[in-house]
């Protein structure tokens, strides 16, 4: 199943059973009065009978069920999906030794709590998905490949074959679940493909200006060259060449080398100058530099964020 960004802030809810009993039940006293001296005499009958049979013990033992303790036959199994590890709460349901099953693996609570906290530390640094961007842009690939490095570093190094293969694919899952939110948002406003233009070579969608906003801008600026049945392009990286190869180099981090992002920026930089420059940003005044330079903050400040959750998450603070 699908992760669904929509979902994960809702709260989870067990199943209960409901007994549906009729309210106008009533119990016949006299009739349970009548015949409890007969039932007496039944159950006497019954007990001497399997004392016959050898059947009968003064009390019963669970011993040998796999039943013990207060708790036994109250933990409640589940298998999670991979949302667990993305919702805003800890799942509820853990089995009879306190541990909670993901994606067909097993993780104890403290192991669970640890994974959701680097997820979180990962998808906190994506600047797209629900509550913020929606439209995906190129920096923003490589912000889904920075965070999913550094889910795959702590995995490697901290959890089991199993664990860490549910954990890697949640990632990679979640990533999915942006890239198809964005393709969902932009078919529901109506966007259209462009082409022939530079700006098209690298954001080739745009949208039909409302007739509202035309007349806004009319009204605050009367030169306007803008007519009903124009587009606005629309931010959205769209030039799969370049996004695969962003892709493939911040999938390449090394997450105990600092300086490995280094070259890779610089690669970037080089990579995404003529989609800059197709969006109007030119070199005067340095706002070119500034653009690109902007990007690289949000990248150094990601990556050293997943650095340091590794590392804090890989001390074992136990005594």
């Amino acid at each position: 199943m699908a992760i669904d960004l929509t979902t994960l802030n809702t709260t989870e809810i067990i199943p209960q059973k409901v007994y549906n009993l009729n309210n106008s039940y009533k119990a016949d006293q006299n009739k349970i009065r009548e015949n409890w001296e007969e039932k007496k005499a039944t159950a006497i009958d019954l007990i001497e009978e399997s004392k016959k049979n050898g059947t009968y013990r003064e009390s019963a033992s669970l011993e040998g069920t796999g039943v013990s303790g207060l708790t036994a036959g109250k933990g409640a199994y589940c298998n999670y999906s991979l949302d667990a590890f993305f919702r805003k709460d800890m799942p509820l349901l853990s089995d009879d030794n306190g541990n909670f099953t993901v994606g067909g693996a097993t993780f104890t609570r403290e192991e669970l709590e640890e994974c959701r906290a680097v997820m979180k530390a990962a998808v906190d640094g994506i600047g797209c998905g629900i509550g913020k961007n929606t439209n995906i842009d190129y920096r923003n690939y490589a912000e889904m490949e920075i965070a999913a490095g550094g889910v795959r570093a702590y995995a490697s190094e901290n959890l089991t074959e199993k664990q860490a293969a549910v954990v890697n694919k949640a990632m990679k899952e979640y990533n999915d679940a942006l890239i198809k939110h964005e393709k969902d948002m932009l078919e529901r406003a109506g966007t259209i493909d462009i082409s022939g233009s530079d700006v098209s070579k690298y954001y080739g969608k745009a949208q039909p200006i409302p007739k509202e906003m035309l007349d806004r801008i009319h009204s605050f600026n009367s030169n306007s060259k803008l007519n009903s049945g124009d587009v606005g392009t629309i931010q959205s990286a769209t030039n799969e060449d370049l996004i695969s190869k962003i892709r493939d180099m911040f999938s390449k981090l090394d997450y105990s080398d600092s300086s490995s992002l280094d070259t890779v920026s610089e690669k970037y930089k080089e990579y995404i100058t003529p989609a800059k420059m197709s969006l109007g940003v030119s070199s005067a005044n340095g706002y070119l530099s500034q653009a690109l330079n902007q990007d690289i903050l949000g990248f150094q400040s990601l990556f050293k964020n997943m650095m340091n959750v590794i590392r804090y998450r890989s001390i074992d603070f136990r005594m």
